[in-house]
């Protein structure tokens, strides 16, 4: 580097030092300033930094994918461990804003090191690249403004009667909510926050990224939730495009691209055909979207379950809409695969002239070490996945093959830590078996009626991917179609034969991971459609999504009442990490508080791999005994300070009367409940 050169850039590199210093100082003293300053640290710009460093060969929205996932990833990485570390030179929890600003400070570096560099795209440049992949930008603009619009109305909604919830998250919010909050009062390395008293074994890094961007703002988790969400979906629809236009050769490539980002995003099976019936049956279309969804329906307004069943949810259903690691997760396994097959071209394209990119197969094996504690299923699914590629592209096998493994397999050493305490949790409870078809997939009807299932539950595009498969040895010029069809019967075929978690409904996750391979193999046997036929499979794919779409928006299910939420008030004052006796219930006022209960709903312990029972039976002992010493006795046992006196379990034979005196006192109360302080015990 010449003098004037180098002293150009070391000018660049303090005045951007500086500036990121004053930023970084400015948002801490004011919080909602972490909004515009700290959180595009951890969602994008050191990403951006690095993809322009690996100098992947893929379009603008493919780049701008990978930098979201690349951030989400590394920095909620790097604020786990340096908080470990700071708990071990300290007090044991070391997580907290402090850890969290000292991170984006050294998330800000590379930025800073790119503005010194001149690195960062011109605004020219940025509106040409914008103009040019319009259709893309777009598309991922779509994904992400419905996912924020319909969780900003309907994730958190307060009403006269409290918070009520849309959708699904009235059952799966109350566990992400107590995970992010819990955290960030303090419980960390984080136990159960409610199963108080083991430790948290479970894909709950999506949850921590977003108690991350709320700690740093000093904000509720919810809003976190939307942002971090939304962005997922977004960046889901821009990996997805870029995988596409590596997978896919020809002219028509771009537009194969947008049809799959559209399939794999808006798209579903057939479930909306049960609106139409209930409508025709005299059912009020309003009430009926409102209250049902059409996407995963169980059961029909009698509470019976009845044909046809619908049991496989749409990526947008649940992945997008409600199970914030699917959120997170998908677009991150989408980017791994994406950054291998830029990486390590198969033999046929390494013979005509297309080199091994070893840096980018180092960052697809970072990216897939990362991803473990977003997903545990999707962790194992992406390692089958590239597995599969170097298989079908013949270079499994071959003289770069040690070094490009070595790559790979090397940086996936940062998953065990979350990796086999989760395996070994799976197998060591039983949830770990080997099954003869999806439990969830009925078969009452056969063969026959198994396939119906799937080709009505999968929708139009599965079958056209189906079709694709059969029809690609007769086109001329074919995308990986080898690789797709693998990708696509290995992770169809996973829920069938394995099962990986207590309850069997979430092996439906692997469909979602098989989804993008179908979604390109569906796009591109629809390439040269007219627009009336793309739009013909497209009107029987969108509605199921739209549809749990609006019923998540617009359902009004109570999860809260104004009493619960006024003790929520109260039980964020409690000393952090208290843990609460409650009655088992799915909701509790502890979980938005941020606060530790020992119990909740079983299954949801079960899926975790504890037994629920035990403590089941303790708790129904607290309650109903009717002996405050053993009550006392057996919350110290769990590590429990208070004890909620609202809903008892069923039947209560004996009450306890926890009013009689010590060892407790009255703490709080209103008209609904009461909680009484355990006082300690005496030496």
């Amino acid at each position: 580097m010449r003098a004037p050169a180098a002293a150009v850039w070391r000018v660049r590199a303090a005045a951007a030092g500086a500036g990121a210093a004053v930023l970084l100082a400015a948002a801490w003293a004011l919080p909602p300033l972490a909004i515009p300053v700290v959180w595009p640290l951890v969602f994008v710009l050191p990403g951006w930094v690095v993809v322009r460093w690996l100098a992947p060969r893929v379009a603008a929205p493919g780049r701008l994918g990978l930098a979201v996932v690349l951030s989400i990833a590394a920095s909620t990485h790097l604020v786990y461990w340096a908080s470990l570390i700071a708990g071990a030179i300290g007090d044991g929890h070391g997580y907290g804003r402090s850890t969290a600003f000292a991170a984006a400070s050294l998330l800000a570096v590379p930025v800073v090191v790119a503005v010194a560099r001149g690195w960062w795209p011109s605004a020219r440049g940025t509106l040409r690249a914008a103009r040019r992949h319009r259709g893309a930008f777009l598309l991922a603009a779509a994904a992400g403004g419905f996912v924020a619009a319909v969780l900003g109305v309907g994730l958190w909604h307060v009403t006269a009667d409290g918070v009520a919830t849309g959708g699904s998250n009235w059952s799966d919010l109350p566990v992400h909510l107590a995970i992010a909050q819990s955290l960030n009062a303090g419980n960390f390395p984080p136990q159960v926050p409610y199963f108080a008293g083991v430790p948290l074994i479970y894909h709950w890094f999506a949850d921590f990224h977003a108690a991350i961007t709320a700690l740093t703002a000093q904000a509720f988790a919810v809003p976190a939730f939307v942002v971090g969400s939304a962005t997922g979906a977004a960046a889901l629809a821009l990996c997805v495009h870029g995988l596409a236009t590596r997978l896919v050769h020809g002219r028509d490539r771009h537009r194969v691209a947008l049809l799959a980002v559209t399939i794999v995003v808006f798209a579903g099976g057939l479930g909306w055909i049960r609106l139409v019936a209930d409508v025709a049956g005299g059912g009020d279309v309003v009430r009926l979207v409102t209250h049902n969804s059409y996407d995963n329906f169980w059961y029909d307004s009698h509470g019976a379950v009845s044909w046809p069943f619908f049991r496989i949810p749409s990526v947008m259903g649940t992945g997008l809409l409600v199970h914030r690691a699917t959120a997170l997760g998908l677009p991150m396994l989408v980017g791994a695969v994406l950054l291998l097959a830029l990486g390590l071209p198969t033999r046929r394209e390494r013979l005509a002239g297309r080199g091994d990119r070893p840096r980018l197969i180092l960052a697809a094996g970072v990216l897939a070490a990362l991803l473990a504690p977003f997903h545990f299923f999707f962790f194992p699914a992406l390692l089958l996945v590239a597995f599969l590629w170097a298989v079908v592209g013949l270079r499994l096998v071959d003289r770069a093959a040690p070094r490009n493994a070595l790559c790979f397999l090397a940086p996936l050493v940062l998953a065990i830590p979350f990796a086999v305490p989760a395996l070994t949790q799976a197998s060591g409870t039983g949830a770990l078996t080997w099954v003869q078809g999806w439990e969830s997939a009925p078969r009452e009807g056969g063969p026959a009626g198994v396939a119906f299932f799937y080709v009505t539950n999968l929708g139009v595009p599965f079958v056209l991917a189906g079709i694709a498969i059969a029809a690609a040895p007769f086109a001329r010029r074919t995308p990986q179609v080898a690789f797709l069809t693998a990708w696509l019967i290995a992770l169809f075929a996973v829920p069938n034969v394995l099962q990986a978690s207590v309850i069997a409904f979430d092996m439906n996750k692997l469909f979602q991971a098989m989804w993008p391979a179908a979604a390109i193999l569906a796009a591109w046997l629809m390439r040269r459609w007219s627009w009336p036929a793309i739009g013909a499979v497209l009107l029987l794919s969108l509605p199921s999504p739209i549809l749990v779409g609006a019923w998540t928006a617009a359902g009004n299910l109570q999860m809260l009442s104004t009493d619960q939420l006024g003790a929520a008030a109260w039980a964020s004052t409690t000393p952090e990490r208290s843990a609460f006796v409650t009655d088992g219930w799915l909701h509790s006022f502890t979980d938005p508080a941020g606060r530790l209960r020992v119990s909740t709903f079983g299954p949801y312990v079960a899926n975790l791999g504890y037994d629920p029972d035990r403590r089941g039976a303790q708790v129904t002992e607290i309650y109903c005994g009717g002996d405050t010493a053993r009550a006392a006795e057996l919350m110290r046992g769990l590590g429990a300070t208070y004890v909620v006196d609202a809903g008892r379990p069923s039947p209560c034979a004996t009450p306890t009367d926890f009013s009689a005196g010590a060892p407790f006192s009255l703490a709080y109360q209103n008209p609904s409940l009461r909680v009484w302080e355990l006082a300690p015990a005496s030496r």
